[in-house]
């Protein structure tokens, strides 16, 4: 350290700014929760009902809630993090698309894989999140 002012802790900012994510996400994670268990017990997704698909969709309101919180989190965050996050996004999106290819690829040749969408989406946010932690360093 070069001064006694410098600090390893974290600035009341990036508090301030923590508190704020938490804020908007925590309860998009939870409504999320509670949109899976609703479609779950309630949905009746491998019946004949037309209402299967509004069920079906339902979770997609508390997603979009969370990119919101991401979104906000981004623009409150410097220009070191958000660079961190965009490299990381980057990342997870190429991973995205290389997955869609290889799993597309591989439906039409034959291979039912019917979790594929999660496989995309599980590969996606786990590049994402490594590669921010990676860009970080």
């Amino acid at each position: 350290m070069t001064s006694t002012l410098d600090t390893t802790g974290r600035s009341r900012g990036d508090r301030a700014r923590t508190r704020a994510y938490a804020r908007d996400f925590v309860p998009a994670m939870a409504g999320y929760v509670v949109a899976i268990a609703a479609v779950t017990v309630w949905g009746g997704l491998d019946g004949d009902s037309p209402w299967r698909f509004a069920w079906a969709l339902l979770p997609v309101l508390p997603v979009l809630a969370v990119v919101r919180a991401v979104v906000r989190a981004l623009r409150r965050s410097d220009e070191y993090a958000q660079l961190v996050q965009l490299r990381g996004l980057a990342v997870g999106f190429a991973v995205a698309v290389v997955a869609c290819v290889v799993l597309g690829m591989l439906q039409l040749a034959g291979l039912v894989v019917p979790v594929a969408p999660w496989l995309v989406v599980g590969a996606a946010m786990t590049s994402w999140a490594v590669a921010a932690a990676v860009a970080s360093r």
